[in-house]
């Protein structure tokens, strides 16, 4: 059932079947996994009481999974709601009945009060010899609550995705005395308290040791600022057809390890440097070289075959130390040590060989490097990345961002970055940055990579990934010169295999971020949080590509990879 391990941070970890899900499973919010579930029966007549019995049967599975022969004999207390939630939990019960021993089942509602679906499951329950208890006040509660203080186990099927607002009255302190539990806590579909589509938690909410949820996983599965609350994240098929969610055009999608490797190019025999792709890093000011550093180093660590940077003449040598397999180019500079105007043509002249081009780091906001900044975006041949200096060279000056050759222009800005781009707030754009992001990639037809928790790509065509990789030791200087060096490299090599279309340059913006991210998370297990820097980042790189690599060979033999 459960096959591929997909992420290995501190904050869990999201588990799931690569054969159900896709290489790049969607990711869902609490009405689209509604109209999922109502298509799956209505146009593919897969009833809707087995998709909940085959909740129960993977809920089951995954208990069998965690605890093996000690299941029998585990004291397990199953908490259900009057919803479809509550109706998964009783269907585990029937499971847990018929296979290994009666759970305590616990209604927070009257009998009655249970309908479709889960008083089907209800039923069966009672039949396969169940029993069940009725808690509809506090009083009631205090009593039922004690059969917490002897289980093993307990599971969450208490509200869903369906949470609205805040847990209160007595939820609220059955919430509160699950946390207070020493037991195993297994979350059905989400954490009661965590909405389904929000990015922060609004009330008391259970913190769960795992999360199963179907399909599909929830917006709060990934994007939720308290990922410690769903434990580790386990996303199980239970009878839609993967391409239904193709078909009905959801746009929010998961980078996932195997997706990568799915639209990596492999290295052959016969390459040469050529065939990786000349990258140029056109960076560096006086004071500020050491971002053309770890921009062309990572380009280079990257896989890329040359890369020249593109710098002032006067931080030229500086530059040129650093690293005897990196080129160097000084361009005229002004009186400040930045790059002039005057030598806007020289440089469009320089990229005409190149593959692709990274602009923007430690350029400076100097207004003769601005308009050289300006002039290249809209004559350059070649893709490019555009970072720091380089996106705030088109505050207010959006209307601009257009290239004339038709070329991809890759923007990668933080929140305060994007804020200037867009003339929204830094807080609008954190609560709702999925939006903000999509809009303006399709809107300048360009693509967005809004880093932060959780870096997000949005392409042209409206379609957005979601990293779940990254830890906070990356909010540190120089890691996004890193990552534009990164994504510079891959996208040169993209071009240079004659991989050029949109497809493509979608497929080797999210690859980059996903490297970025996996090497970052190597680091800081190896260096901790505390003590990580950019250059950290970039001398994992190779480790990160060897944990790729690996997967791949383990991939194309049929193996499992953990």
């Amino acid at each position: 059932m459960l096959s591929v391990t997909d992420r290995f941070n501190i904050a869990g970890s999201l588990i799931f079947s690569t054969r159900e899900t896709g290489n790049f499973p969607k990711i869902l919010s609490a009405s689209e996994m509604r109209t999922v579930d109502k298509i799956t029966t209505s146009k593919f007549s897969v009833p809707s009481p087995l998709l909940m019995e085959n909740a129960g049967i993977n809920l089951y599975l995954f208990l069998k999974s965690e605890f093996g022969k000690s299941l029998s004999s585990s004291s397990t207390v199953i908490l259900c709601g009057k919803g479809n939630n509550g109706g998964d939990g009783l269907a585990l019960a029937r499971q847990l009945a018929l296979r290994e021993s009666c759970p305590n089942v616990v209604l927070l509602c009257r009998t009655k009060e249970i309908q479709g679906d889960a008083a089907i499951h209800l039923k069966a329950y009672l039949r396969s010899g169940g029993q069940v208890l009725s808690v509809n006040s506090q009083t009631e509660w205090d009593d039922a609550s004690r059969v917490l203080d002897r289980c093993n186990i307990v599971v969450d099927a208490l509200l869903g995705t369906g949470l609205g607002r805040p847990v209160d009255g007595l939820l609220a302190d059955v919430v509160n005395d699950i946390n207070r539990t020493a037991a195993f806590v297994l979350a059905v579909d989400i954490p009661t308290g965590i909405p389904s589509d929000q990015f922060c938690t609004i009330g008391p909410a259970v913190n769960a040791q795992a999360t199963v949820t179907f399909t599909a996983p929830k917006i709060a599965h990934v994007l939720h600022e308290d990922q410690e609350a769903f434990g580790r994240i386990h996303i199980t098929p239970i009878g839609t057809p993967p391409q239904l969610l193709e078909s009905e055009g959801y746009f929010l999608n998961l980078m996932t390890k195997p997706g990568i490797l799915s639209v990596l190019p492999s290295r052959k025999v016969s390459c040469h440097k050529g065939t990786f792709g000349h990258v140029a890093i056109i960076s560096g000011s006086q004071g500020k070289s050491g971002a053309a550093v770890l921009s062309s180093r990572a380009a280079l660590r990257s896989g890329s075959g040359l890369v020249t940077v593109v710098s002032p003449d006067t931080v030229q040598p500086q530059i040129a130390s650093f690293q005897p397999e990196i080129m160097t180019e000084g361009l005229a500079s002004t009186s400040n040590g930045t790059l002039a105007t005057s030598s806007a043509r020289h440089l469009l002249n320089l990229l005409k060989n190149k593959d692709s081009a990274g602009i923007g780091p430690g350029l400076s906001t100097d207004e003769e490097t601005i308009a050289l900044v300006r002039q290249v975006t809209r004559e350059a041949a070649i893709p490019l990345v555009l970072d720091a200096d380089a996106l705030n060279a088109f505050s207010g000056k959006t209307q601009e961002l257009v290239n004339q050759n038709g070329q991809p222009l890759i923007l990668t800005p933080h929140p305060g970055e994007f804020s200037r781009l867009t003339t929204n707030s830094i807080p609008e754009i954190e609560e709702d940055r999925i939006s903000i992001a999509q809009n303006f990639a399709k809107e300048h037809k360009t693509w967005i990579v809004l880093k932060g928790f959780r870096t997000l790509v949005a392409s042209p065509d409206g379609q957005v990934y979601v990293c779940p990789l990254g830890n906070p030791g990356m909010a540190t200087a120089g890691t996004g010169d890193v990552l534009t060096g990164i994504l510079s490299s891959f996208l040169g090599q993209f071009r240079a295999q004659e991989l050029n279309s949109p497809h493509h340059v979608t497929h080797a913006v999210i690859s980059g971020v996903y490297l970025h991210s996996l090497a970052g998370d190597l680091a800081s297990q190896k260096s901790g949080m505390n003590s990580l820097s950019a250059g950290d980042i970039i001398d994992h790189l190779g480790t990160a590509f060897s944990e790729l690599l690996k997967d791949r060979k383990c991939l194309n033999k049929g193996t499992k990879s953990t």
